[in-house]
């Protein structure tokens, strides 16, 4: 049998919709896996890693986007493959390991098998049969739940980071970069067509991740700017912002002490700040020892 990695990426702030695909996805899939690693773009909850449980934990105090995070983790896969699972989506079909993964086994130049959040297929997503119930994945690259090769994927990985040195690429995505750079090298990824219903739902449509944290351009190790979700505050409205923030910490250190959810939330606000204040000092002795 192949040894199999579960590859689960997750941001801060995302612990209820990771908690939600746990559940869903061991519901779905009983598969002994050799690795799990779990990926932390920022800080989360501690009671997210009890409940997983992974061998390994890549994380990253300060949030620096998706593609560091990927990069960071795919080389600590051990496995010649692994299963790529976001923290938001719900399984609603047996995720059978062995029998993909023997797909992949075959078909050396495939780069990995993916489930559809449509279902059943349509005429428009059967362009090109690859097996029983495989097609081409007329999108190309696709990060929703699925098996990969891990070889190929760490070097498409590679090519970017050696591209974000080209102008011409810096804002393309990560997904639309792999996909072209498969697509020249005939490699291919595989689409599964569910049949009956629909495979698998994505459950994070109202949780957006900004698209700069998907570009190639975030791969630079000058920015070392926090990239936010929203465009660049004011003086003025950072200043509100003190208000803002004195008004809310003096209701929740009252309101903590009677209430359990807000006691775990301002838990996680000194865990977080704590966090903070350790990475600007790595950061700031970094910065020393280079002068």
């Amino acid at each position: 049998m192949n040894r199999v990695s579960l590859v689960i990426f997750t941001c801060e702030g995302r612990e209820h919709l990771l908690s939600k695909t746990w559940k869903s996805f061991n519901a779905a899939c009983g598969f002994k896996f050799d690795q799990v690693i779990l990926a932390v773009d920022g800080v989360i909850d501690s009671t997210i890693m009890n409940l997983i449980n992974p061998d390994q934990v890549i994380y990253g105090f300060k949030r620096k986007g998706y593609v560091i995070s990927i990069k960071n983790t795919i080389i600590n896969i051990k496995t010649e493959f692994f299963f790529w699972l976001e923290d938001d989506w719900a399984f609603h079909t047996h995720v059978d390991v062995p029998y993909y993964t023997s797909l992949l086994n075959q078909h050396t130049d495939w780069a990995g098998i993916v489930y559809s959040k449509y279902g059943p297929l349509t005429d428009d997503f059967k362009k090109e049969q690859l097996g029983q119930n495989l097609f081409l994945n007329i999108n190309g690259y696709s990060t929703n739940p699925g098996f990969n090769r891990t070889a190929l994927i760490c070097e498409g990985f590679a090519a970017m980071d050696n591209s974000r040195k080209m102008e011409g690429e810096k804002e393309t995505g990560f997904e639309n970069f792999l996909t072209a750079y498969f697509n020249r090298r005939s490699v291919k990824y595989a689409l599964i067509d569910p049949i009956e219903g629909i495979a698998i739902s994505h459950e994070g449509y109202l949780e957006s991740t900004p698209r700069n944290w998907h570009m190639i351009s975030s791969l630079e190790k000058k920015t070392e700017k926090h990239l936010l979700i929203f465009p660049e505050p004011s003086m003025f409205r950072r200043l509100y912002m003190i208000l803002k923030l004195i008004r809310a910490f003096c209701g929740l250190a009252f309101r903590q002490l009677w209430n359990n959810e807000v006691y775990e939330m301002c838990f996680r606000i000194i865990a977080i700040s704590i966090a903070t204040k350790q990475d600007e000092r790595k950061t700031t002795s970094h910065h020393d020892s280079d002068r």
